[in-house]
């Protein structure tokens, strides 16, 4: 009894009210393969990330899909999983290759911020030779100024937003190799 008690809280339920909210219509591909849309894709999303949780667990272990009991034939639930899966295998590509990108910017900033900072630097230096000079003191803070706001971009892309991507991209892959089952509504 408490297996299942367990089972059922660690399960993310996400209703649609018609099987037009849950794929692309711009998709002309085979109900199997066809994209989600933004808002299922969405949807699922954040109820896996929602559901009660323990110290330590990351994503709920089972999805159910739950759609009105008219849109379901006998073989759209089998499609209905098989679009999810290969929908966030695709979406958990992208993401890890948009990862890549936001890696190779990243380190492109910090070679920028190299270039401005180790001059800004000289100049740091210098102006700190004439405290008490207004002039001196205004150039010194605009150039620390200037240094912090060139050293937190790609401290931004190469810690936080490749960690988020990460991040992301795990999730997906997580939904779609998680159990999934679609029932009428």
């Amino acid at each position: 009894m408490q297996n299942n008690n367990e089972q059922k809280s660690n399960c993310a339920s996400v209703p649609f009210r018609t099987i037009a909210h849950f794929y692309d219509p711009d998709d002309p591909t085979p109900e199997n393969n066809r994209e989600l849309s933004d808002r299922a894709e969405n949807e699922i999303f954040h109820t896996v990330l929602s559901v009660p949780k323990g110290d330590h667990a990351e994503v709920c272990n089972h999805l159910e899909i739950v759609l009105p009991a008219s849109d379901l034939t006998p073989d759209r639930p089998a499609a209905i999983i098989s679009a999810i899966r290969s929908h966030f295998r695709l979406r958990a590509d992208r993401v890890q290759r948009d990862s890549k990108l936001t890696q190779m910017v990243g380190l492109r900033e910090f070679r920028l911020t190299l270039a401005v900072c180790i001059p800004s630097f000289v100049g740091i230096a210098i102006c700190s030779q004439f405290k008490g000079n207004p002039i001196s003191e205004v150039v010194e803070n605009i150039l620390i100024i200037f240094c912090w706001v060139t050293i937190w971009q790609p401290f931004q892309s190469l810690v936080f937003d490749r960690w988020t991507l990460s991040k992301t991209a795990t999730v997906y892959r997580k939904i779609a190799e998680m159990a999934i089952s679609v029932r009428g509504g």
